[in-house]
């Protein structure tokens, strides 16, 4: 998995967090076996230019002017947003080792088009994500998936996933991740049979 670099600044305990935020700043923290959790900031426009074009699972190379917390290799852990907005209001970022074993939420990808699509069935993902576990050398932030042979009804399961001996799914084996269901058919509704009209009675 590829690792981007990633410019993080020391936060003063002294400065408000709103304040920070209102210039343009996203309060963080990291954390990790070997490190007691420190308060960061990030420039929120640089973060977001940076994982425009990165996946948010990504290994981060930390650079900063804190000797704490410079050139150590982190995750992001959690990603706050603010409900109204949706704008990230809080990170928390966690420093890894490659000698132990992480866990990602890795994101499911769909390759191709499905047989029984082409027959007129629905493809319907059910997964997005599936939280994987595994060392750092091994550990892949994207799960591509050939869909091409599905036909109608077919369904891909959790234990139909081979991500090699070094990677642990963290799910249960027989949940469905993707299926072709079969094409709707609206019902029509019977129409009214036409009566007869009666002759008018003559007095």
């Amino acid at each position: 998995m590829e690792i981007i670099n990633l410019n993080v600044d020391a936060r003063n305990k002294e400065s408000g967090i709103k304040s920070l935020r209102k210039q343009g700043f996203i309060p963080a923290v990291m954390y990790g076996r070997n490190l007691d959790s420190l308060g960061v900031l990030l420039n929120y426009k640089d973060f977001i230019k940076t994982f425009a074009n990165h996946s948010i699972s990504s290994f981060i190379n930390i650079v900063s002017k804190e000797e704490k917390v410079n050139g150590k290799t982190a995750v992001i852990k959690e990603i706050q947003k603010d409900p109204v907005t949706g704008s990230v209001i809080h990170i928390d970022f966690h420093e890894i080792s490659m000698d132990e074993k992480i866990e990602i939420e890795a994101a499911i990808h769909f390759t191709g088009k499905p047989e029984g699509v082409k027959l007129g069935g629905i493809f319907e993902p059910i997964m997005r994500h599936i939280t994987i576990k595994g060392y750092p050398k091994d550990i892949i932030d994207t799960i591509n998936i050939d869909v091409s042979s599905l036909q109608i009804k077919d369904i891909i399961h959790v234990k139909d996933l081979n991500l090699g001996e070094g990677i642990e799914i963290l799910a249960d084996r027989d949940a469905p991740i993707v299926t072709v269901a079969e094409p709707t058919v609206e019902e029509v509704a019977p129409q009214p049979e036409a009566q007869e009209e009666m002759p008018a009675s003559t007095p």
